[in-house]
């Protein structure tokens, strides 16, 4: 009888386990096929691909203005910027010369 009773008992306590182990189990393999099933999705390839893209354009962006900053002088921020005349008086007038252009339209 004490025999009987330590099988039944020990089956009981082995199913109670393991249903809580599939239990936990199963959670894990649905957590698990979640995961795989939103990163496969086509929006979500899609989006890292779009992301992707964005981070290329900008870093070659950078690299294109670090060049021509490097390449024309008047770009270089190390450069002092050009004077600024703060009196007319002392400053040079523009030297050119004015042309008078016949327009064969009425006015």
């Amino acid at each position: 009888m004490k025999r009987v009773l330590l099988v039944g008992v020990g089956a009981a306590l082995g199913w109670y386990g393991h249903s809580k182990l599939s239990k936990g189990r199963d959670e894990a393999v649905v957590r698990a096929e979640e995961a795989l099933r939103t990163s496969l999705a086509p929006e979500n390839i899609g989006r890292s691909i779009g992301e992707g893209a964005a981070s290329i354009i900008v870093e070659s962006t950078r690299a294109f203005f670090t060049t021509v900053r490097d390449q024309i002088p008047a770009l270089n921020r190390a450069q002092p910027a050009p004077p600024v005349v703060e009196n007319l008086d002392d400053a040079e007038p523009l030297q050119g010369e004015v042309t008078n252009v016949a327009s064969d339209r009425p006015a």
